[in-house]
């Protein structure tokens, strides 16, 4: 089973990677805006009755809030459940549900690092990791797999989540790096490494 310090690890390394994907869903939050400055009375009379106080001034929208440890460390699970439907021939129904679900966890209120202690999900990210890795050596259920096939899982599954996230309209170079992020995450909680200087990084 994952250590805890792997699946935290593994968890921020896929809140990283999925914060520019969701800059791309949440709109820029402008705020209020700026209260239209008062005219003293002395300097309207001097200036004229028709005079009329300056334009506000715009301020630059700010940039949505990085996505929270918790939502990493369940999107990391999801990756997993996609190993493991892969494995059971079930990956065509899990992939078709998959961008509904990472646009409800990355535009809703908890995405954030503004939200609720993440060591439930965190404890559900290394249970599954073990239960994954269980299946995957089961010889049984599409195991025991060598390393060369387990690392084709994952690059079927960074495929697949890249390919999720651009009919997201999120753009392609941003869902190749987070795609890479998340498979990267989830290789993590079963030792793999990911090759930096093979052709987009893979095992």
């Amino acid at each position: 089973m994952p250590t805890d310090h792997a699946c935290r690890a593994a968890a921020e390394q896929a809140a990283r990677g999925l914060t520019p994907v969701r800059a791309v869903l949440v709109p820029a939050d402008d705020g209020d805006p700026p209260p239209a400055e008062v005219m003293p009375v002395v300097l309207r009379n001097y200036l004229g009755g028709n005079a009329r106080p300056p334009a506000p001034r715009v301020s630059a929208g700010r940039r949505p809030a990085p996505v929270g440890l918790a939502t990493g460390a369940v999107v990391v699970r999801l990756c997993l459940d996609g190993l493991a439907a892969e494995t059971a021939g079930a990956l065509t129904a899990w992939h078709a549900d998959l961008g509904r679900r990472l646009r409800e966890l990355l535009t809703g209120p908890g995405s954030t690092g503004r939200q609720a202690d993440a060591w439930q999900p965190l404890t559900d990210l290394q249970h599954r990791a073990h239960e994954v890795l269980t299946v995957m050596a089961d010889p049984g259920r599409g195991g025991p797999a060598g390393p060369r096939l387990v690392a084709a899982r994952f690059d079927l599954l960074e495929d697949a989540v890249s390919g999720v996230l651009r009919r997201m309209a999120v753009p392609p170079d941003t869902a190749a790096v987070c795609a890479g992020a998340l498979a990267g995450a989830a290789g993590s909680l079963f030792g793999l490494a990911r090759d930096a200087g093979a052709e987009g990084g893979r095992y």
